[in-house]
């Protein structure tokens, strides 16, 4: 029934029942046949029409020859006789109906009301279409009507097409293409030598088993960021809880793990080194592609039981996807939608059909045979098992770790932050959340500090790489070095470091190092208290990292995990190392002698021996490294130590910034007495060459050091010798976030920190431009708090709800700064300042060891490059409720202004006088009469 109750489908208006006319055989007969005489035949015989075949005599001589015995032999025999004559058993049928029913339709009066419609919306002034005519016409009480309820909360249902499910464990498996496939969310699917990633909608675990390879590493830790930072496969949850087997898997933090999992059970270890590229082509065998043509699934035989490529990705294609616990129905844009709605049934019939994997090395149902209730061959798929429609452009990270080559994710870096800024920014379900943000608990932040640095290899927290430990057993033991060894690691190949190289690393390359270490128990003394000795020899172990050049290639990073991981065959731990985050047991391995070059190793023989200007790192003097930065004034610290090397000219300057620490000094003269021992051929030293060392106290700098150096600029760098005060703390990093919906801060720390010891320069400039942006960061540097604000879209690229998010998020970001400045200090708080990327100054540069300008990144306001801004000052403006008439229709809005909002904004006065109306009786009006007349006025 249409609206108003009026008819609106064909039916059935009228039925009458009618006989079929028939007729007399003879009539029709006579009808059809033209008479003719018996005559007119001539000397054929004819027989009566009375008679028919049967008057033939059934002992008449036949014809009996061989041909015709053999054609009666190959006859088929007939189970039933045949009727003599056809027509007349036809006529005897009693069962055949003599009548039929009319029916009559609608369609006649169907089609005039549509007509008369067409002209009535043809002639009408408004031009209404046919449902909107249909719909003023209507008399339909909707009262009467019961609408379907659907909770917003639930996102997944049993018969869902959805491209995830509520609870998700995906178990990563690999060396050379890591196969990332669910698996059953139970704990006996967990293995020990694997990654798995538990999902659901509030929480993203990482489990990493003790002894998982890199790759397998990596690949975890990179899809669980993304699905967290992307709020893929309905994944919101806040951050990603990484769980290190034998390290934090018993821990508070792991209960939910295990509650998710159904509880904590037993699960099997780890298995063979060369299982993982048996895995890789083995769970290939279980990969089904099937096409939709003409209506039918029919099997993609090229991509058949092997990895998928986007290149088989069409976009007037439909494929289906069968991975055995996944199932995807993929449509490309061009898809009709007819053909997408076949798809879909034949999927589900698929997926509800048959299964045999009992020819296949493994069972992608139960890869690891946990579940010995799970059968190779079956009827339908378990309810763990995932059916997922996906269209083109919008496909789940699932989904494309499946393939070969598909277009891998950009890392964050400096060069792509414009890109990473204009990225969409998450949404709230609705802005009133944003409204509702909280300052976060300062009190917190000023009480933390962090735990000491823990590496764990093996079952044994290694600490520093040296000195005693506790091993597997509780017991103390001692760690010593064995040996180091050292590979670069090119695109198509790979050679080992001399030893007078090893610890030269360069930062557009990757190297693999391998640690050869022991641990061996002790015991104390008998009679002599506080001595320790040795029980016996411990075993030698082995970790190989895998380490990273901050402008490495891509393909040199997968060739030296690859490597990592086979020259990790022997069982020996892995571990996944970044520039600039290095821990303390990785730095001690060069004594002191770490080196980081800018560029790459094939053009350090271009070395002309220029003067090349180096930053000292490090907290202990054995962990000391150099970092090679931009040989100018402006690279000086006057809270670090610097070496400034001319090997053409056979010295090397040693500086020290008037606010240097003595620990600092200490380990730049580490690094220093290293370099000239061991005269890497990276610096264009060798055996023969003779350096001469000169240590220089910033402000006593010689004509030949400035001449060395470049010009002499103190205020190129944040210069300190006038200042009084006594530099003697460890500055602290906080980011500041809402991506949870709920403002957090969460306290950056140093990968190689010391307990209680002072750290000048903790922190990189990539800690603030590696992160989703734009993001905010609360800088303590005692004397004064920094919060920096990140690089955000432009104005016509920003949507409004993204802006009012914004503005919520700085809002409290200004307020937590504030209120951190007055708990730090009451009686006399610290100043605080806002900070914009891009237009950093050299008093907060200089916090960091080394500053490098991105061109790329602009700033909106050019006008505060040069000027100091305080957070008061700004959250002020940000808070401001009035403005004129002038600033609200001019572009861009001032700051906190919400666009959809614009006459909230305006004084009494000025929205009489712009909009003709009083408030009240501007609120009276519908929603789209206020809508038009804020348009009308430029309100909008």
């Amino acid at each position: 029934m249409g609206p108003g109750g009026k008819v609106s489908t064909i039916q059935v208006t009228e039925e009458k029942e009618k006989e079929v006319m028939t007729l007399d055989d003879d009539e029709t007969f006579e009808r059809f046949y033209k008479p003719v005489s018996p005559g007119a035949l001539g000397s054929t015989v004819v027989m009566d029409f009375e008679e028919d075949f049967s008057i033939i005599d059934p002992d008449t001589p036949k014809l009996a020859s061989d041909v015709a015995r053999h054609k009666r032999a190959v006859r088929p025999s007939r189970n039933t006789r045949a009727s003599r004559n056809p027509l007349r058993a036809l006529a005897a049928r009693e069962d055949l109906r003599q009548t039929y029913t009319e029916q009559r339709l609608n369609v006649a009066s169907l089609e005039t009301k549509r007509i008369q419609m067409e002209r009535m919306a043809k002639h009408s002034k408004q031009n209404l279409a046919d449902v909107a005519l249909a719909g003023l016409a209507s008399k339909e009480n909707f009262r009467k009507v019961n609408l379907r309820s659907v909770k917003s909360t639930e996102v997944v249902t049993n018969n869902s097409t959805l491209p995830f499910k509520k609870l998700m464990l995906i178990h990563i498996k690999g060396r050379r293409h890591v196969q990332v496939r669910l698996v059953e969310p139970t704990a006996r699917s967990l293995n020990s030598g694997d990654v798995f990633l538990l999902i659901s909608p509030k929480h993203c675990f990482l489990w990493i088993g003790e002894f998982a390879n890199v790759i397998e590493k990596a690949k975890g830790s990179e899809m669980a960021q993304y699905v967290q930072a992307k709020r893929d496969l309905g994944c919101k949850a806040p951050q990603v809880t990484v769980l290190e087997e034998g390290i934090n898997t018993d821990s508070r933090t792991s209960k939910e793990f295990w509650n998710l999992l159904g509880g904590k059970s037993d699960y099997p270890g780890a298995g063979e080194p060369e299982e993982d590229e048996l895995y890789e082509s083995g769970i290939l065998e279980a990969t089904g592609v099937y096409r939709l043509q003409e209506g039918k699934l029919l099997p993609h035989e090229e991509a058949w039981a092997s990895i998928p490529s986007v290149t088989m990705l069409n976009s007037k294609e439909v494929l289906v996807f069968d991975f055995g616990g996944e199932v995807y129905v993929w449509t490309g844009k061009d898809v009709p939608l007819g053909d997408r709605k076949v798809a879909i049934q034949l999927t589900k019939q698929l997926w509800g059909g048959a299964y045999d994997y009992s020819t296949c090395s493994f069972n992608p149902l139960d890869p690891s045979l946990a579940n010995k209730d799970m059968p190779l061959e079956g009827e339908g798929r378990p309810s763990w098992c995932l059916l997922g429609r996906l269209s083109e452009h919008n496909e789940t990270a699932l989904f494309r770790e499946k393939f070969l080559d598909w277009s891998e994710r950009k890392p964050i870096t400096l060069e792509n932050l414009v890109e990473e800024a204009k990225a969409k920014m998450p949404v709230h379900v609705t802005t009133s959340l944003d409204s509702d943000l909280q300052p976060c608990d300062v009190t917190s932040l000023l009480q933390g500090g962090g735990n000491p640095v823990r590496t764990v290899l093996e079952g044994v927290d290694v600490q520093r790489g040296h000195g005693l430990v506790k091993s597997e057993d509780g017991r103390q033991a001692e760690l010593a070095t064995v040996g180091v060894d050292a590979w670069h690691i090119r695109e198509f190949d790979d050679f080992e470091i001399p030893a007078e190289s090893v610890g030269q690393l360069h930062e557009g390359d990757t190297y693999v190092i391998r640690w050869k270490y022991s641990v061996t128990n002790v015991v104390g003394k008998r009679g002599a208290p506080g001595e320790l000795s040795s029980s016996g020899a411990g075993r030698e172990r082995t970790a190989c990292f895998f380490w990273q050049g901050r402008r490495s290639s891509v393909s040199g990073r997968g060739t030296s995990a690859l490597m990592t991981v086979e020259l990790g065959n022997h069982r020996g731990a892995q571990v996944l190392v970044a520039q600039g985050k290095e821990p303390p047991c990785f730095l001690q391995l060069f004594q002191g002698g770490l080196t980081i070059h800018r560029g790459c190793r094939d053009d350090s023989d271009n070395n002309t021996g220029a003067w090349r200007l180096f930053c000292v790192r490090g907290e202990v003097p054995v962990e000391a490294s150099l970092v090679e930065v931009e040989c100018h004034c402006g690279s000086l610290r006057s809270r670090a130590s610097l070496v400034l090397l001319g090997t053409r000219a056979g010295l090397l300057y040693l500086w020290h910034g008037a606010k240097s620490h003595p620990t600092a000094r200490q380990v730049a003269k580490r690094a220093v007495e290293r370099l000239t021992q061991t005269c890497p051929p990276e610096f264009g030293l060798d055996k023969n060459s003779s350096v001469k060392v000169q240590e220089v106290e910033e402000g006593e700098e010689s004509k030949e050091f400035w001449k060395a150096i470049g010009q002499q600029e103190r205020k190129a760098y944040d210069c300190m010798l006038q200042d009084p005060g006594k530099y003697n703390f460890t500055p602290r990093l906080f980011r500041l976030s809402a991506s949870a919906g709920v403002f957090q801060g969460e306290e950056q720390l140093s990968p190689a920190r010391v307990s209680g010891a002072v750290m000048a320069m903790p922190f990189l400039q990539d800690y603030l431009y590696t992160v989703p942006q734009p993001a905010l960061f609360l800088l303590d540097n005692r004397l004064e708090v920094y919060l920096w604000q990140g690089p955000q879209p432009e104005e016509e690229e920003c949507t409004g709800s993204a802006r009012i998010r914004w503005d919520a998020e700085r809002k409290c970001a200004m307020e937590t700064t504030l209120r951190y400045c007055r708990e730090k200090n009451s009686k006399r708080p610290p100043q605080a300042y806002l900070i914009l990327a891009g237009a950093e100054p050299l008093t907060f540069t200089n916090i960091f060891p080394y500053w490098q300008r991105d061109p790329s990144v602009k700033v909106q306001d050019e006008g505060v490059r040069n000027k100091v801004t305080l957070v008061q000052d700004a959250l002020s403006r940000l808070c401001k409720r009035q403005y004129s008439i002038e600033e609200l229709t001019s572009k861009p809005l001032p700051e906190g202004v919400d666009p959809l909002r614009l006459e909230t904004y305006l004084s009494d006065e000025d929205f009489q006088r712009l909009l003709e109306v009083t408030r009240e009786e501007f609120h009276a009006l519908p929603n789209w009469k206020q809508l038009n007349l804020k348009k009308s006025k430029g309100l909008f």
